[in-house]
């Protein structure tokens, strides 16, 4: 063997050692770790099924004009294009991956039929290297760190109980044994309603597994934004308000009776439940309400500087706005793109 071979070799030798060993470290190290206070969605977008998702330069979202697949657009809206076949919610970011629950996901079967699988799962920002975290029908899913918490049912229980898998998909654990709605989450902490005994405000530490009394007011859906805990007030028939955190003051956003709400740089977007005019307002930092739409409207989420939501008894047409802006109008960015898809 000439010297010109034995180089050709060495250099082939040094390429699969090279590459047999990075394939060790990427096994040993799992997937890239978040920072500890990670959290994958808003509490407002996940309260209101987590449709829509920021990162760092792009917006992922359930396009409704294409049975709720995963899109994504860049955050100036242009560039939209579909990711991958899967009818998503609760989606969530953390670094390079996106994890969401899965529903009625097409997969081939070994026995040659297509099944329905539904799940908890990760991909990456491209929807490929898809991994099943948790195969079980979830409801409010959140990325706090790198775990994400969610709450399922429990064999031969009822009640939905919160549980923890790690990102990676090597811990799994059972947290309570009672319904804790994770979906408001900033620095590490968990911010609930009781279910037992009360509905107070407690906050569930990550680091701890412990929670704490934060505020005695019956609430329900509370929201963590900026130092403030946005609620429905139980004891005043689910009116909206604001708690500080720094000093405890309270402030009622509207008397009216709401449905549900987002909120978002001080922008509160809340659906009222009049029977006789229902409709959907926009207030900020609790001014004058202005009426952006009659009617009922549920899945309000924000991203990117607009808010979207759709009617209540149908996710489509989708509806968006500016955020600040009463000029309501129907995605119809997401509309043609889901056509094109769907004529492929």
């Amino acid at each position: 063997m000439n010297k010109k071979m034995i180089a050709v070799w060495i250099v082939l030798l040094s390429v699969v050692i090279g590459l047999g060993t990075f394939v060790i470290i990427r096994r040993v190290r799992g997937i890239e770790q978040n920072p500890p206070d990670t959290v994958g969605n808003t509490g407002g977008n996940l309260n209101n099924g987590g449709y829509f998702c920021e990162t760092a330069d792009a917006i992922y979202f359930a396009n409704f004009y294409d049975d709720g697949t995963l899109y994504r657009m860049n955050p100036d809206r242009t560039d939209i294009r579909k990711v991958n076949s899967a009818a998503v919610s609760y989606l969530n970011n953390g670094g390079n991956y996106l994890y969401y629950y899965q529903l009625n996901s097409l997969a081939a079967s070994s026995l040659g039929f297509v099944a329905r699988v539904s799940g908890l799962y990760r991909s990456n920002l491209n929807g490929g290297q898809v991994l099943c975290l948790d195969k079980v029908d979830c409801d409010r899913v959140v990325l706090v760190g790198n775990d994400i918490y969610y709450t399922k049912a429990v064999d031969g229980q009822d009640t939905l109980c919160l549980h923890r898998v790690s990102t990676d998909k090597k811990r799994l654990t059972q947290l309570t044994d009672y319904l804790l709605n994770p979906s408001s989450a900033a620095n590490g902490v968990i911010y609930y309603n009781g279910t037992k005994e009360d509905h107070y405000l407690y906050a569930y530490d990550t680091a701890t597994d412990l929670s704490s009394l934060v505020a005695e007011y019956q609430m329900w859906f509370p929201v963590y934004e900026n130092g403030n805990i946005y609620f429905l007030d139980l004891s005043h028939n689910y009116r909206l308000c604001r708690l500080s955190l720094s000093d405890g003051a309270l402030t009622v956003l509207t008397g009216d009776r709401v449905e549900c709400f987002n909120v978002s740089g001080g922008y509160v977007y809340y659906q009222t439940t009049d029977a006789e005019d229902p409709a959907l307002y926009m207030t900020v930092a609790g001014g004058e309400p202005v009426r952006l739409a009659d009617g009922v409207y549920h899945n309000i989420n924000i991203a990117g500087g607009y808010v979207y939501f759709t009617g209540f008894q149908t996710n489509i047409p989708m509806y968006t706005a500016p955020l600040g802006s009463a000029q309501v109008s129907a995605f119809d960015d997401a509309k043609t793109v889901a056509l094109q898809e769907m004529a492929k």
